[in-house]
């Protein structure tokens, strides 16, 4: 590994350390989305089903079940005119969402760099190889042009290797983002319409879209 690096030149030890950094994001960010579970639709049902009296006491249980989500479930909760109420909401969701979103960005700008470095230690690799040749007298060695462009290229092969995995964790991180944002924005939308005259309408409305072992339908 370690004749491998110094092969490649000294733009190798830039990419070994973007790597470990790329590789401390995805296992913060493994864990942080982890931590994130959802509302089943049978305790969806509950919230909303539940009567003005008892909703409160019913969300604030919730918050307590997910801890990641108490902040929603909190301002949900809450009481206060329609429009003020889905104030807090919306900020109290994408405030969730942020913190799952810290570093995430990091990821595609590393997959973004990683390839240039790669370039970048080739191209210096090249000019060395060929500035070598042009000062050899006589016949060309073939053997050591071969070396040369072989140990240039080991930095784009690193770069790519390392920019991949990082661009698709990025990707499927910001698409679980997306999937909490809809879920918890929908289970406020239906909470608060459950609160609201037309309730019974709502509470249909999440079991139309539950399967029938408690699952929310895609």
């Amino acid at each position: 590994m370690y004749a491998l690096i110094e092969a490649g030149g000294p733009v190798m030890w830039p990419l070994i350390i973007l790597s470990i950094a790329i590789l401390a994001v995805i296992l913060d960010r493994t864990f942080a989305f982890l931590a994130v579970s959802l509302p089943d639709g049978e305790m969806e049902r509950a919230l909303i089903d539940a009567s003005d009296t008892d909703r409160p006491s019913a969300l604030a249980k919730a918050g307590e079940t997910f801890p990641a989500l108490h902040d929603a479930f909190t301002a949900m909760a809450e009481e206060g005119r329609a429009v003020e109420k889905e104030t807090r909401v919306t900020l109290a969701i994408e405030g969730i969402v942020h913190g799952l979103d810290r570093r995430v960005g990091f990821l595609g700008m590393a997959g973004r760099i990683a390839p240039l470095l790669g370039l970048l230690g080739t191209i210096i690799g090249m000019i060395a190889t060929f500035s070598q040749l042009a000062s050899t007298e006589g016949a060309v060695d073939m053997t050591l042009l071969a070396d040369g462009i072989w140990q240039a290229l080991l930095t784009t092969a690193t770069g790519l290797t390392i920019a991949i995995p990082a661009v698709v964790a990025q990707l499927a991180f910001q698409r679980r983002e997306e999937r909490i944002a809809y879920a918890l924005a929908r289970l406020a939308n239906l909470v608060m319409i459950g609160r609201a005259p037309g309730a019974p309408r709502a509470a249909a409305a999440v079991s139309a879209q539950t399967a029938p072992n408690g699952a929310i339908a895609s």
